[in-house]
C-alpha cells in the first residue's frame, strides 16, 4: 500500500497560539504538527455544528410581508389595491 503525499497547510497563527500549541507538544510528548491535526480532527466537527449556516427555503416577498407582525395585510380588505399592479 502506497501512502499519499501529504499537503501542506500553512496557517499563519498568534504568539498565544502558537505557545499553546507549544506547551501541549511539550504536555503531550507529540510534534507539533501531530498536536495541530490532532486538534483539527478534534475540533473542525465542533466548529461546523456550532457555526452552520441552515438553509431555510427563500419566501417570496407576499409570504415575507404577511408574516411580518402588525403590518395591514392587502388580503384583509383593509387597504385598497394598489394601482401599480
Amino acid at each position: 500500500m502506497t501512502r499519499a503525499e501529504p499537503s501542506l497547510l500553512p496557517v499563519p497563527v498568534e504568539r498565544e497560539l502558537k505557545k499553546l500549541i507549544e506547551n501541549a507538544a511539550e504536555k503531550t510528548r507529540l510534534s507539533q504538527a501531530d498536536v495541530m491535526r490532532s486538534a483539527l480532527r478534534i475540533g473542525v466537527p465542533e466548529v461546523v455544528k456550532r457555526l452552520r449556516v441552515r438553509k431555510r427555503p427563500r419566501r417570496d416577498l407576499m409570504e415575507y410581508v404577511d408574516a411580518f407582525a402588525g403590518l395591514i395585510k392587502p388580503s384583509q380588505g383593509l387597504v385598497p389595491p394598489s394601482r401599480f399592479k
